[in-house]
Formats: C-alpha cells, sequence, structure tokens
C-alpha cells in the first residue's frame, strides 16, 4: 500500500520498496498461528513486528510522493492524489472483505468445522449480513487479518491537513501528532468503536498509530525538500544502535526461552505489560524508529544489494504493495486452514510459508511484466526509437 505514487526512475528508492515487501512476506506468515518461522520474521530484530515496519514506511513513502506534489502542484492538488488514493484503498478493502468471507464461510462449511468461522471472527457475519456488511463498509468490522487495512485508510484519509501544517509550522504539526499518541499512551478509553459489542475497539488504535505514520510522512516529505540533514547527526545515530542492539538481544533471549524453557526470559515480566501493540507503547515506538535510523544509515540508497536478484524478489512485492498485501490475507486464511486439517509438521508449515511466500513473488512478478511493468516499458523504449515517444499508447 503504498503512500500512492511512484518515486520513478532513477528517483526510486528501493529500500522502501524491498523493506514494504519484506513486511509483507513477515505479516503473511505472523498471521498464521502455529507457525514456527513467525518467530524469526521482522519481530525477532526487536520490541516491534511488520506492522509498525509497514505503517512507517507507508508513511514515509506518502509524505515523500505527495510531498512533492504540494511543492509544486499546491494543497488541492496533493489532497486531491492523496483522497484518489483513499479511495483504491477503499475499494480493495471492500473487495478483500468479500473475499475473505467468502473464503472462511466456504472452508468452515466444506470442511464441516464451525470452529474457523469464530477463530476468524466472521460469526457474526453468518449471523447478521446486513448488519455486519455495514459495519465493514463503516469500517468498525474487522475480522481476523482485516484491521491493517482500514487503520491505513483512515490515517491516509488525516494526510493533508498533516502535510498542510507541515509547509509552515512543521514542529507544530509533530508537536500535536505526538500530544495525541500521548494521550492514548495515559488514557486506555481512547480509541474508536468497533463492531460488534458495545466494548469492542479497534485493534490498532488509530489515535496512537497516527503518530507513527505522520513522523514518517515528516521524514519523507523533509526529504523532498531537503530539510533532512539532521538525520545524519552521529550522536543520533549512536544512540538509536545502543537501542537497536540492545532490543535485538533481548528478543534474541525471550526467542531461545520460547524454543527452550530453561532459559530464562530476561526482564519479561516487567517489559512484556509495556509492549503494547493496540496502543503502540514507547517502547515499541522508540525501538522501530532507531532501528529504521539504523537502518538508513548502514544501508544507503545506493547499495548493490538492492539492485540484484536476490533483493529484486521483495523489491518487487514491494513496488505492487497493496496486491500483495491483499493476496496474503488470503493466502493467510488458507494457510491457517491447512495446518489446521493436515497438521502442523515440519514438512506442512515449510510448504504453506515457502509456497505462499512464492504465489505472492509470482504475482508480483506477473503484475511487474504486464502494463505498467516490463512490457509497458519496453514498448515506450520502441516508440521512442520509431520517433514517436512523445504520443501518449
Amino acid at each position: 500500500m503504498s503512500g500512492g505514487g511512484t518515486v520513478g526512475g532513477s528517483d526510486r528508492d528501493l529500500r522502501l520498496d524491498f523493506f514494504r515487501g519484506l513486511a509483507l512476506v513477515c505479516i503473511f506468515i505472523d498471521h498464521i498461528p502455529d507457525l514456527r518461522l513467525g518467530a524469526f520474521t521482522i519481530q525477532f530484530t526487536g520490541l516491534y513486528d511488520a506492522a509498525e515496519v509497514f505503517i512507517f514506511i507507508s508513511g514515509y513513502t506518502a509524505g515523500l510522493v505527495y510531498g512533492r506534489i504540494l511543492q509544486s502542484e499546491g494543497a488541492l492538488a496533493a489532497t486531491m492524489r492523496i483522497y484518489y488514493r483513499v479511495w483504491q484503498l477503499y475499494v480493495a478493502h471492500v473487495f478483500l472483505f468479500m473475499m475473505f468471507m467468502a473464503l472462511v464461510g466456504h472452508m468452515a462449511g466444506a470442511l464441516a468445522n464451525p470452529l474457523y468461522v469464530e477463530e476468524f471472527r466472521a460469526t457474526d457475519f453468518l449471523r447478521e449480513p446486513g448488519t455486519a456488511v455495514i459495519m465493514a463498509l463503516t469500517l468498525r468490522f474487522q475480522p481476523a487479518f482485516m484491521d491493517i487495512l482500514p487503520l491505513y485508510i483512515l490515517l491516509l484519509a488525516v494526510l493533508p491537513l498533516f502535510m498542510v501544517g507541515l509547509r509552515r509550522w512543521w514542529w507544530l504539526a509533530l508537536l500535536c501528532s505526538l500530544g495525541i499518541w500521548f494521550i492514548v499512551q495515559t488514557n486506555d478509553g481512547v480509541n474508536l468503536r468497533a463492531y460488534p459489542g458495545p466494548n469492542q475497539k479497534w485493534f490498532f488504535n488509530p489515535f496512537a498509530w497516527q503518530f507513527l505514520f505522520l513522523f514518517g510522512a515528516h521524514l519523507g516529505w523533509a526529504r523532498g525538500a531537503g530539510r533532512d540533514g539532521w538525520i545524519s547527526n552521529r550522536w543520533l545515530f549512536r544512540g538509536a544502535l545502543v537501542i537497536a542492539v540492545a532490543a535485538f538481544l533481548l528478543r534474541v533471549n525471550w526467542t531461545l526461552h520460547f524454543f527452550y524453557d530453561p532459559i530464562p526470559a530476561l526482564a519479561a515480566k516487567q517489559l512484556w505489560p509495556a509492549l503494547s501493540k493496540t496502543d503502540l507503547s514507547a517502547l515499541r515506538l522508540v525501538n522501530v524508529l532507531s532501528m529504521a535510523l539504523v537502518v538508513a544509515t548502514l544501508m544507503p540508497r545506493t547499495a548493490k544489494f538492492l539492485s540484484g536478484r536476490a533483493a529484486w524478489l521483495l523489491v518487487v512485492c514491494g513496488k505492487h504493495s497493496l496486491h500483495i498485501f491483499c493476496l496474503g490475507i488470503l493466502l493467510s486464511v488458507t494457510g491457517h486452514l491447512i495446518l489446521s486439517e493436515y497438521g502442523t509438521g515440519a514438512f506442512i508449515q515449510g510448504l504453506v510459508a515457502v509456497g505462499g511466500t512464492a504465489v505472492m513473488i509470482a504475482v508480483a512478478a506477473m503484475m511487474d511484466w504486464f502494463p505498467g511493468g516490463k512490457i509497458a516499458r519496453r514498448a515506450k523504449t520502441r516508440a521512442a526509437a520509431s520517433g514517436h515517444g512523445g504520443e501518449r499508447q
């Protein structure tokens, strides 16, 4: 789910596509219960997981792309482009919801196992389909795996107001965003209502997650405006490196404890309650921002690795992130059902993980080949060679 534009040509930052593609694959794996490989996805690197990485990169890309439009064409043009993208995301959400419910309902019936409906939080759809559909259209009904896209739709919808503030009062815009995040940390009831039940809340609290997204948007805008020099401060990097390494070592310890119980989980009782994913706790937020700074510093945009064949497998997924995200959700459902029906042996787990990832890469590669990809680029090259490069095809 890119920001809605393309950082095209030689100016495209492949790091964004690479890590967005990596996050998509990890989200697919993390969504499948009992998949041991899930312990070694992005969450293995610190006190956060693929969701934080994905939202941060989405915000950064949005700030970079729409910030340039804001500077060159004005606020109205940038706002219209953003809301066009919001509409695309909303249509994808509706389509994915119906596909999700059809798949869960069909598999539950075909396998004669109604427990699948409860596991995927689809019971209320079968009980009150009319109400459930309306709630899904208003983003309030979020079955299992279906909570990231509504969050992104809402965050992108508030982006125009934030970006207008960036032009003159960037510090005030960031302060307001940080203040909202802080209110969530000190007040448990600040969240949006979800369906069903009067006490149901959004799993990803948008009042908390907006800061990660908007701070990423600020960084993207600052890069486009040439105001990101402060990021290269060596003392800031050293502090971020200390935080990133400490969190990584702690996560390694917890993972070892998970697989071998006699190994003590250091500080788990003290830190685990403070790692709220719903409210994006301070530990998660600081850790993911620190890791982002470390990775951006150690992996420059010109890194040869990014243009290699191995990196391309993830880069191509990141380039077509919205479609691959939707596909990954459906593959997660299918993978969960396969493990539930055929066991959780190492072979089946490997087959699900590798097979699902291969399907995501294959679909992304096919999308890159057809219109907008290699075929389109070759057509433009031939047209330019024949003297018709200026015509629209």
